[in-house]
């Protein structure tokens, strides 16, 4: 058998434990797992002391590419994927313009293709008017409703469309917070400058009403829903009730490690939709994901300048990074003995392929794409202590020192990141979905 890469001697992470042996790669496809590889290849790298990890798949991110450059492109953010072990994106669809059109989605296509050094796919975006353009779009993950205002203007809280887009049988990704109740906590706290009245203004309550409207709705009409960044226990109770086939959802690493105590030291820098909760809620998300209520763990990258997020309360835009820290965050629980390996692949690479129905992705097996990243279990290091790869530059875990990172990632079998730099040549390319 022919390979063009080996990786010797590492920790292979499967779905069903961890060896230890060579992977063999032939044309960006693995060909051979565990044992001892007698050939010898074009490239090989040394995996002694590494694990293998199925490269990450980050299944919500916001590149703001095409619109606002100042703060990302395909380019720097699919680099801080890289640097992060994400070998797959699937980018949201309010960008400037927003996703809604089929036009508007061949030009975004066009420009990950060009730019994008990890492979790539994409959400819809719903309006009260686009059923028609959604129905024309070409290989989509999905399509993703805002149930509340958010960063680039795309809710539709009306029930009548949101029943319509069931008829047509698409994955539906859901930001589910009450417009009606944030509305009416805007006024009640209007004039407080505290960054910290965000989580009152967008309270618990308004995500667990708009979660439980989903719900309903989707067991009505029997349509399948995915609640995306999770953040309270009452949502996950909520979620529980209608565990099953056709309910999913999410959570995004600063719900699973940060609380609304961190404004008061990072103030605005810790502002996003939905806000941070409370460490019981915290909690919550990890019991959620450990009995499989929540299946998969994403970034919501979505980064502003620190020019933006120095500005007043108000003026101050939602969205934190998290492309570059999603991987690490959890190795580093690993090493706490908070979770596995083996559940680090599964809530980020091997549920997220399954849940967007992405093939011969999200684990390492025989004839699967060689998507993958080598970690350093041992590897300490301080969050941005070494800059960051986003073009944003800050990250609301600068200064936290964590232990395991990723040293190596591949994406179809090329070597994309080592030695902390980025290979710039290498480009990913756009996955295709089968759900």
């Amino acid at each position: 058998m022919i390979f063009d890469l080996i990786i010797r001697k590492a920790k292979i992470v499967t779905p069903t434990g961890v060896i230890e042996g060579d992977i063999g790669v032939h044309k960006g496809i693995i060909s051979k797992i565990g044992g001892t590889i007698p050939q010898k290849a074009p490239v090989e790298k040394d995996g002694t002391g590494l694990f293998a990890l199925p490269g990450t798949i980050d299944m919500h991110v916001h590149f703001r590419d095409p619109g606002n450059p100042e703060k990302e492109d395909f380019g720097t953010g699919s680099a801080a994927a890289a640097a992060g072990g994400v070998t797959t994106i699937i980018d949201m669809p309010n960008t400037t313009p927003s996703t809604t059109t089929c036009q508007a989605l061949e030009e975004k296509r066009a420009a990950a293709a060009l730019k994008s050094h990890v492979n790539y796919g994409f959400f819809f975006g719903l309006t009260h008017d686009n059923l028609h353009e959604i129905k024309n779009a070409k290989n989509i993950a999905g399509v993703k409703v805002f149930l509340a205002q958010s960063t680039g203007g795309l809710m539709v809280h009306d029930s009548a469309t949101i029943e319509k887009l069931f008829e047509l049988g698409k994955f539906t990704i859901f930001h589910a917070e009450d417009e009606r109740i944030i509305s009416e906590h805007q006024k009640k706290y209007k004039g407080s400058v505290d960054p910290s009245i965000h989580s009152l203004i967008r309270s618990s309550g308004a995500a667990f009403e708009a979660v439980k409207l989903v719900l309903h709705l989707a067991k009505k009409h029997n349509a399948r829903v995915h609640i995306t960044h999770v953040s309270s226990q009452e949502e996950v109770k909520e979620l529980r009730k209608f565990h099953g086939p056709l309910v999913s959802a999410d959570c995004t690493p600063h719900h699973l490690f940060l609380t609304q105590s961190a404004y008061h030291d990072r103030g605005n820098y810790v502002k996003m939709n939905p806000p941070l909760r409370t460490n019981e809620d915290r909690q919550a998300l990890w019991k959620g994901l450990k009995d499989g209520i929540i299946q998969a763990v994403a970034s919501d990258h979505a980064p502003h300048t620190k020019t933006e997020k120095e500005k007043s309360y108000e003026l101050a835009p939602a969205g934190v990074p998290g492309v570059e820290t999603l991987l690490p965050l959890l190795l580093d629980s690993v090493n706490h003995g908070e979770i596995s390996l083996r559940e680090v692949a599964r809530f980020t690479s091997q549920n997220p392929a399954a849940l967007l129905g992405i093939q011969k992705k999200g684990k390492i097996e025989a004839g699967f794409d060689a998507d993958l990243v080598l970690v350093d279990m041992e590897k300490e290091m301080e969050v941005g202590k070494h800059g960051f790869f986003t073009k944003c530059g800050w990250s609301p875990f600068s200064g936290w020192k964590l232990k395991g990172w990723p040293i190596m990632t591949f994406v179809g079998g090329q070597i994309v990141y080592e030695n902390n730099a980025v290979h710039k040549n290498i480009r990913g390319k756009e996955v295709y979905f089968s759900s």
